[in-house]
């Protein structure tokens, strides 16, 4: 069982805080009252806080998963999504930062990845203490600059033909439900403008340790793509290869939360 505390929190009598609106915190019930690790979790292009649903079941007590709610999604349905990603990077780190007060490690998936790399960075500017993990997942680093395009400038049909074609991740509800269309293309193709738009710029190393994944039948990342987040860290960067192709977060859930936990459980050790 999870118990899930966000806006439910305002709503309890007790003060809002600002990372309420970001994120979801997901907390196994018989966990810890106070966990030793809070992990933030970023969802990949067109997804909602819903894609790390039983993770707290299959993390330990000790770590609190983080699913962070993307603008026009979840509770935020309301908002216009995001088409910029490092202004909407810098919007989570100001949310974010008054509560990161304990240690905590960042989880991003495919345009999830840039998200909590530029993430990290933001939050240094603002002065507070790196994560003591960064594990992104199916995406090559940012200085390779290989998702640069205008996919996200097609025609409707045409663009979910290249997105099918490319990732075959769209449900056919969403070629033949006009209301299901008219909800959630406007959000895939925001996340598609945030990821072809996005310019990495230069900077300092990261001081944390960066982990990066892939699947093994994923066409858009190798082992030694994904060994070159090493470039944007000096604390070093390990890699791991999982079955699947690019959205083997679900079928490979199980081996990647194990191996997770122990990278995250050693990260912890000073």
């Amino acid at each position: 069982m999870t118990v899930a505390t966000g806006d439910a929190h305002a709503g309890s009598g007790g003060p809002a805080r600002p990372a309420d609106r970001w994120v979801l915190r997901m907390r196994h019930a018989s966990g810890p009252p106070d966990p030793l690790l809070r992990l933030v979790c970023v969802p990949y292009a067109g997804g909602g806080a819903a894609v790390y649903h039983g993770w707290a079941e299959r993390l330990p007590g000790a770590v609190e998963p983080w699913a962070v709610r993307m603008p026009g999604r979840d509770a935020r349905l309301h908002e216009p999504p995001r088409t910029d990603l490092v202004a909407t990077a810098g919007e989570l780190a100001d949310a974010l930062a008054p509560s990161l007060t304990e240690p905590y490690a960042f989880f991003g998936h495919s345009l999830g990845a840039f998200l909590a790399f530029e993430t990290v960075r933001a939050l240094r500017r603002r002065g507070v203490r790196e994560p003591v993990l960064l594990a992104v997942s199916a995406r090559n680093p940012p200085q390779q600059r290989t998702y640069t395009g205008s996919v996200h400038r097609l025609p409707d049909d045409e663009y979910l033909d290249v997105l099918d074609r490319r990732y075959g991740a769209i449900p056919p509800l969403l070629r033949e439900d006009a209301q299901m269309r008219a909800l959630y293309l406007p959000i895939l193709r925001a996340d598609t403008t945030m990821l072809e738009t996005y310019r990495y710029v230069p900077g300092p190393p990261l001081g944390c340790p960066v982990l990066a994944y892939g699947g093994a039948e994923d066409p858009e990342t190798t082992a030694a793509t994904l060994g070159a987040w090493a470039e944007v860290t000096g604390a070093g960067c390990t890699t791991a290869v999982l079955p699947g192709g690019h959205f083997f977060l679900a079928p490979s859930r199980e081996p990647l939360l194990a191996h997770l936990t122990d990278e995250l459980l050693r990260a912890l050790v000073p």
